[in-house]
Parts: structure tokens; sequence; C-alpha cells
């Protein structure tokens, strides 16, 4: 057995690997795919693209198909992830990124162990048609059930933002039903039916979205001064005005509730070695009107 030949992986070229992870991305997140996605994310002209796409549909013909009316690629039942993973994160990052770099000089798994949260990852195929209602502002039907309505129950959503709060993945979208915008746990939507037109209630008009809170942390005063130091240099506090160790973030009011969570200052704990931070008492009378 030869075992010089190259992996299919090693065959590619490093604008390739680039090129079919962006590809398989978009296929498995937006279900849509044409020229523009890679000239976009990749800075590309579109000569470069087409050839790239059809380099991918070369080597997996059975992963896309072309649908003429909508003149862009479709995935098939048989598209999945070949050498790289496709998961949400992923492709959000993409799109944050524009291009992520695979090069070979980057850290193994060996060395850096990223912890993974426990939820389940949200479905592509309810994650796709909100995705292309976010892009084109539409309004959508869905089967949704909450913690408060425990029954699946069809609202109409006006999505605008995905949102990952670390743990789980949520949409934030205008509620017709309580007439409101409010964040909608991915996994707790069991179908996305029909677009039911345009939206008139974009992220522009969502006030807890583009209203930003301030608040500051501070080390938990039951703890002595050596470990309120310790605590500090974790957080990076800096002396403030005052000369109290103190740290300020300056977050969207929308967001709020996932900082106070991630930071583990939404709840008082007994023991101060667990707290370790705190609110500021100024922060806690400032924030008030955004817990109620």
């Amino acid at each position: 057995m030869d075992t010089s030949m190259a992996s299919p992986e090693e065959e590619l070229t490093h604008q390739q690997r680039q090129a079919f992870h962006a590809i398989e991305l978009v296929l498995q997140w937006e279900g849509r795919l044409n020229t523009s996605h890679l000239m976009k994310l990749l800075a590309i002209t579109r000569q470069s693209s087409s050839r790239l796409i059809n380099d991918y549909k070369a080597r997996y013909p059975e992963h896309l198909t072309y649908n003429a009316s909508l003149k862009c690629y479709e995935p098939t039942e048989q598209s999945r992830p070949t050498l790289f993973s496709a998961g949400l994160e992923n492709y959000i990052n993409l799109m944050a990124d524009r291009f992520c770099d695979y090069g070979s000089d980057a850290v193994g798994e060996s060395t850096v162990l990223r912890m993974v949260s426990g939820h389940h990852s949200p479905s592509s195929l309810i994650v796709r048609p909100i995705i292309q209602a976010i892009r084109h502002q539409l309004r959508l039907d869905v089967a949704y059930a909450s913690i408060t309505s425990p029954d699946f129950e069809e609202r109409i959503i006006c999505p605008h933002t995905l949102i990952n709060d670390g743990h789980r993945w949520h949409v934030r979208a205008w509620c017709e039903k309580n007439q409101d915008y409010r964040d909608f746990v991915l996994t707790r939507i069991r179908n996305v039916f029909d677009a039911e037109g345009k939206s008139l209630h974009g992220r522009e008009h969502d006030q807890g979205w583009n209203t930003w809170v301030t608040f500051s942390i501070e080390p938990d005063p039951r703890l002595d001064a050596a470990r309120r130091r310790i605590v500090a240099m974790d957080y990076g506090m800096t002396v403030d005005v005052s000369g109290n160790l103190t740290r300020e973030y300056s977050v969207r009011a929308a967001l709020l509730i996932y900082w106070l969570q991630q930071l583990r200052v939404d709840r008082y704990r007994e023991r101060p070695e667990a707290q370790q931070i705190i609110l500021t008492s100024q922060s806690r009378t400032d924030l008030e009107p955004w817990l109620r």
C-alpha cells in the first residue's frame, strides 16, 4: 500500500480550502449559494469565485444542485461537511470576519482545549429561513414553545439578529403576539412556515437593541485585599477615580442579562470565593430599570 499518497485535504490549495469551507457553511446555513458569496467572503473576483465553485462541484457533485429559477446552488439531501466543521458558530464567525484563515500554523487540539456548551445545536432547517428573513426583512410564521408557554403555538416574528449568549442561540425579533422585541431560543422553534411578507419592524426600531448601558464590576468586598487583587487581575480591573479596583462594560440593553449571567453577577452567592465579583452599588441602581 502506498502511504505517500496525499489525502484529499492535502491536495487542496490554500484558497480552495478557504473557499470550500465557505461554500459548505453557506450551503448548510443559508441553503443558497452563488458567486457573490465567495466574492464578498474571500474578496475575490467573480471569475475566481465561479472557478472555485466549479472546483467544489467537480470534487463533490452530489452535495449541491443548481436552481435555474433562483440562479443559485442549493444543498442536496446528500450534502454534508467534508473537510471542516459546518457548525453554526463557524458560520457566524465567517460572516463576522469576512473570511477565515485555515493555514497549517494553527495551534492544534493537543495544546488548546475549548469547552463546548452541552446545549443542543439548532437545526439548519430552522436557521436557514431565519437567516433569509433577516437578510430580506421578512415576517416569519414559526411554531414556538417557552417555559411560560410550553405548548407549541404559531407566532409571527420579524427577526433581525442572531445571538449566541455563550450557551444557546437566540434570534432577536419583533413578536406580533406580544407587540414587543423579544429573544427566541432557536432550539425551541419546532417549525418555520412560509414567510408572511415584508417586515415593518427592523433593527432600527428596537429600543433595547439600540440602547447602550454601562455598568462596572468590582472584587467581592468580603474577600481580603490579596484575593481582591488576584480577582482584579483575572478581569483586567484598574483603579478608578475613587481608588477602587473596577472594570467598566458598555453593552446593548437587550443583551444585558446575558452579560450578567456570563460574569455570574446575576445573583448573589453565599461564599465570597464562589462570588468573586459583584456589580458596584451604583451599577445595581443604574441597571434596575432594565432588569424588571
